[in-house]
């Protein structure tokens, strides 16, 4: 899935760049300098020509040398202060740009593609490698390579028709190998990232790849994926140093070209002898950024993509949407659902025409077969996917908009997959959120859990290990709710809540259910499991994505579900 922005927009990003302008520009004088100045040793030939060696003058010797040695010296210092400007100035991006990035890489991810949202974010480093790189001032260098041609054509023509020749073909030859090698290096990053992937997998899922003895095949598939990515590596690598090959040798067929057409013309012209090492010098600072240029474009390339995925996601998610200074009013818990639909790019349409009404405290179970779009439905609500159509409103505001403040502290959310974050107890519930100690324990105490965690040696501050790998399901899934609940949330939304529960689990979560009707938390529960409609009031079934019935729980409970087994099981 991919978005795009509908028009230009100035991004923050482009509004950095050009932020940058001056001190860019600063950039391009120290270049000129530092150019410049490497046209000293060729002025230092040809003055040892005509002035030295004429006058046999030791003193004019030595201060041509001293003038020319301190020509070549501020000519270094100006190379390290450009390159030192460039660091400062990726530097300085990269902070400015680091949480608006991160901002907008995870609404990407939220939006549309994760997998493009995690390339968005490594994209600013990128950037900032680029720029922090020697490939950052070879762009510098290369609107330098014109000049020095050009003054070859000044010292004459012949001679400068060589450089022109030998300088395009090294950009045929740079061109020959971006052709013949792109192809072969996009197989090997594929094959490549489909071994690591499956490797990971493999890893993820260990315990059963042993038991149901498929081990050896994940091997072979993994083996398989890295040994194609290897022979396309290897296909890249053999063309390029074929066109490397061609490459130098243009560069020294060059330089005996110009040699030998110097010293004819001063055979012929009379020409200062001079000329053969002003010409060899001058051929080689105008290849020079050529070839630079040369080595760099692939970094070039790269930065240039890097910039305008990361240009075109920034401006696709509108980064205005989600200012989370943006101050909203705390909204109470009625929701609506006005006219909702969900459909992805390509696809069938999993939610059309969705409505309905709950009051702040009211208590909804979404029922309905596999692939309804419960879960669908359940993400809209809790604000972790926009609605194609209509409109989804907490307390009278959109929940996109609190999703884009603060407000977004205002709903709680269990999901299916229970991923915990945070170490310690106080900070998973507490949302990683400074874990105020009171509405941690209000939070654990709503779901029943305060007097389970202060029976373990360090209470609250017990480590749950990485996504709570220590933990049983059940466990993760009483943390998950006492984080829903963490901060008296105006609405929370339960996917499939007790799936994991035993008898006493359900219990617990029943009378947490009933304590946030009491705090007049609007809930809804996604669930296949008819054990938790008693504590419900009303109840929405949703098929083909779309609600068929919804009302109060004992009359949608007596016209549509009675015998049970008429609603198909199965979380959306």
């Amino acid at each position: 899935m991919t978005l795009r922005p509908s028009s230009y927009q100035v991004t923050a990003l482009v509004a950095a760049l050009r932020a940058c302008a001056g001190a860019f520009g600063l950039v391009f004088l120290y270049s000129c300098g530092y150019n410049l100045f490497l046209l000293a040793p060729s002025i230092y030939l040809l003055q040892i020509y005509d002035r030295v060696l004429s006058s046999r003058s030791t003193d004019t010797l030595l201060m041509l040398t001293l003038i020319i040695a301190i020509a070549v010296v501020v000519g270094a210092v100006l190379d390290v202060v450009r390159r030192a400007a460039l660091s400062r100035i990726g530097s300085w991006l990269e902070r400015r740009l680091r949480p608006v990035v991160l901002a907008g890489s995870l609404e990407y991810a939220a939006r549309a593609d994760s997998v493009v949202a995690a390339d968005c974010y490594r994209d600013l480093s990128a950037l900032r490698q680029f720029l922090d790189s020697p490939a950052g001032a070879v762009l510098f260098d290369l609107p330098w390579a014109p000049v020095f041609l050009l003054l070859l054509f000044m010292v004459h023509p012949l001679l400068g028709a060589i450089g022109a020749v030998s300088a395009c073909l090294l950009l045929l030859f740079a061109i020959l190998a971006e052709l013949l090698t792109v192809e072969a290096l996009q197989q090997a990053s594929l094959a490549q990232s489909r071994s690591y992937s499956r490797f990971s997998t493999t890893l993820k899922y260990l315990g059963v790849i042993r038991a149901m003895g498929m081990q050896e095949s994940a091997v072979r598939m993994i083996v398989r994926d890295a040994e194609s990515g290897r022979i396309a590596q290897d296909t890249a690598i053999y063309r390029n140093e074929i066109i490397l090959a061609l490459s130098k040798s243009n560069r020294m067929l060059a330089q005996i070209l110009m040699m030998g057409a110097a010293t004819w013309l001063i055979l012929q012209d009379n020409s200062n002898p001079g000329i053969i090492f002003v010409a060899s010098l001058l051929l080689g600072r105008g290849l020079a950024p050529v070839e630079g240029g040369i080595g760099a474009w692939r970094s070039f390339s790269l930065a240039r993509k890097a910039f305008h995925r990361l240009n075109q996601t920034l401006a696709a998610v509108s980064l205005g949407d989600y200012d989370a200074s943006l101050p909203m009013p705390e909204p109470a818990g009625h929701l609506i659902l006005d006219h909702v639909g969900f459909a992805a790019p390509s696809s069938q349409p999993i939610l059309y025409n969705v409505s309905l009404l709950l009051r702040a405290g009211d208590c909804l179970a979404l029922i309905g077969p596999s692939g309804a779009g419960k879960s669908t439905l359940g993400r809209i609500i809790a604000g972790v996917s926009r609605p194609t159509s209509g409109r989804a409103l907490l307390g009278g505001a959109e929940i996109s908009a609190l999703r884009r403040s603060s407000g977004t502290r205002l709903i709680g959310y269990l999901p299916q997959e229970i991923e915990l974050f945070g170490g310690a107890i106080k900070d998973v519930i507490g949302r990683l959120d400074g874990a105020d100690p009171r509405k941690v324990i209000e939070a654990a105490k709503l779901v029943g859990l305060h007097e389970t965690i202060m029976r373990l040696p360090q209470g609250y501050e017990t480590d749950i290990g990485e996504g709570g790998s220590t933990l049983l399901r059940a466990q993760r899934q009483q943390l998950g709710l006492a984080r829903a609940a963490y901060g008296n949330p105006a609405l929370v939304v339960l996917d499939d809540p007790n799936s994991s529960l035993d008898y006493e689990g359900e219990r617990m979560l029943f009378e947490a259910i009933e304590r946030m009707k009491c705090k007049r938390i609007t809930t809804v529960i996604i669930t296949h499991r008819m054990g938790v409609l008693p504590v419900t009031n009303k109840i929405a079934i949703l098929r083909n994505g779309t609600i068929v019935a919804f009302g109060d729980s004992e009359q949608i409970f007596d016209n549509y579900l009675q015998p049970p087994g008429r609603v198909a099981s199965g979380a959306g």
